[in-house]
């Protein structure tokens, strides 16, 4: 069985590994976007990460109000130490959530909010994807990055 403190864990180890990719960058190549078409910023990039897990842990999980704006997080803008502020504030999220994660959500049971994407999801598939999203955007960050030092 998979606990809290294990997501918690994993969450916190893949943003720590989000933090060290945009440390490689200065505050103007974390907002330089690839030559190619549909290329998000770096800092975009994290923006949507950090945004989506708080979306799904305390938004859907919880049914809490949100004031995400999906859209902006791909024309946001900002500094490493911007960043490194908003994954604070993701891991206090999280730290704070927990208690509530704990009493209020089995990973059997739906989510408080509306049914995400169209199809009914469990708790634990809910918090699986809010990881998810984090994992995934982490290897699109580092590939991002990458790329942008090899052009610099």
């Amino acid at each position: 069985m998979i606990t809290l403190e294990d997501f918690r864990l994993f969450c916190g180890r893949t943003i720590a590994g989000t933090l060290a990719a945009v440390d490689r960058l200065d505050d103007e190549l974390v907002n330089r976007r690839l030559g190619h078409v549909g290329a998000n910023t770096p800092f975009q990039i994290a923006t949507h990460a950090f945004s989506a897990a708080e979306w799904w842990c305390s938004h859907v999980v919880l049914g809490r109000p949100s004031s995400r704006a999906r859209d902006d997080e791909f024309v946001a803008s900002g500094t490493v130490a911007d960043l490194h502020a908003a994954a604070r504030g993701v891991l206090d999220l999280l730290d704070d959530l927990a208690p509530d994660l704990a009493v209020a959500t089995a990973t059997v049971h739906q989510p408080a909010t509306e049914q995400p994407l169209g199809q009914a999801w469990t708790v634990g598939a809910a918090v699986l994807h809010a990881y998810e999203e984090l994992a995934q955007h982490l290897g699109h960050l580092e590939i991002t990055v990458d790329m942008l030092l090899m052009e610099a």
